[in-house]
């Protein structure tokens, strides 16, 4: 369940959220319906390169689930946080893009997802 769950999350990261931010063109904010800020754009690509390497991070971690707790942890923390700061942008903003939310979604999956296999795996090792 860990294995999969951090190959998952290490896909999510590189593919859906990394690439896209790394390159952060206008043609890339337009496919996702987003404006396109240029002066963000220095935030969003190092935000890209972060998500790249947490991606590569899960899926090394993936390999050895047991031995990497704290990769399990940083992904629960990572997702969360995730939560956290779109709905702390919709506090400030009073309303999200509909691609926000969807991320909102799929953070919250993969937090019960990890916590879930976090869990199993602690229970396997004690």
């Amino acid at each position: 369940m860990a294995r999969v769950a951090l190959i998952t999350g290490g896909i999510i990261e590189i593919v859906f959220r990394g690439i896209p931010a790394l390159i952060g063109t206008p043609e890339i904010a337009g496919v996702f319906g987003l404006e396109f800020l240029p002066g963000f754009i220095p935030y969003v690509h190092a935000f890209g390169a972060v998500m790249i390497v947490f991606g590569i991070m899960f899926l090394i971690a993936a390999k050895i689930p047991e031995r990497n707790m704290l990769v399990m942890n940083m992904a629960i923390l990572r997702f969360f946080m995730g939560i956290v700061a779109q709905i702390w942008t919709f506090i400030q903003m009073g309303e999200l893009h509909i691609f926000w939310w969807i991320h909102i979604i799929v953070d919250a999956i993969m937090v019960l997802w990890f916590l879930a296999a976090r869990t199993k795996m602690v229970r396997k090792l004690a």
